[in-house]
């Protein structure tokens, strides 16, 4: 399975092609990656605001007009960032999907993507990502994509048991978006670690539309 790390040949996905401005060659686009690579890095553990354009080159050990003629500016770079990783992880889900025995497999893995990323980020990145209009753009198809695939999912688990049909699983989607916006807004980030919370949270959820034969699968 990919790391996050390992895109030395990486190549653009279609819906970055509005942002391109150069002519690709192979080292641009290795280039490109690792820029990606190293500016995520920095923003999830730094905070978006706090890491300059300065501070990417410096890592990279590049000039600041090699970044430049690569990523117009920090925003742009974001977006392009927020799309790679949305895609590697959709990549490696799919791979895990084709392996999985049952959706509860599929949730357990789910699960333990979400602790590991959210284990490495400073929550000032996520409360950051809102101050970038194009960022919230590609967030809000993103979270869009994620409700309907999420809809699929469960009406194939209550298909085979494994969820509980008696639930309005459209008011539990509403309800699990609220605890988000809850957390953030009320920094609960700044007394428990994310991915504390982000568990405990998914415990009770999964555990509450899980039959018995789900829960019986459910190791959590």
């Amino acid at each position: 399975m990919q790391s996050e790390t390992d895109i030395y040949h990486y190549t653009t996905p279609p819906q970055m092609a509005k942002y391109k401005n150069i002519t690709p060659t192979i080292y641009r686009q290795e280039l490109k990656g690792k820029i990606l690579v190293t500016a995520m890095s920095l923003f999830k553990r730094e905070g978006i605001k706090r890491v300059k354009m300065d501070d990417i080159a410096q890592a990279l050990s590049i000039s600041k007009r090699t970044l430049y003629e690569t990523y117009e500016n920090k925003e742009q770079l974001l977006c392009e960032g927020v799309i790679y990783e949305h895609q590697l992880r959709q990549e490696q889900l799919r791979q895990f999907t084709e392996q999985a025995e049952n959706e509860i497999e599929m949730v357990m893995e789910f699960i333990r993507q979400e602790i590991v990323l959210l284990g490495g980020v400073n929550p000032l990145f996520f409360s950051e990502l809102a101050k970038y209009e194009r960022v919230v753009e590609l967030l809000n198809e993103e979270h869009e994509q994620k409700r309907l695939h999420s809809m699929k999912f469960v009406k194939r688990g209550v298909e085979k048991g494994y969820f509980r049909s008696d639930i309005n699983y459209d008011i539990v989607t509403k309800m699990s978006d609220a605890v988000v916006q809850h957390v953030m807004m009320t920094r609960m980030y700044e007394e428990y670690p994310l991915s504390e919370i982000f568990r405990n949270h998914v415990d009770i959820l999964f555990r509450g539309i899980c039959t018995d034969k789900g829960i019986a699968a459910l190791h959590l």
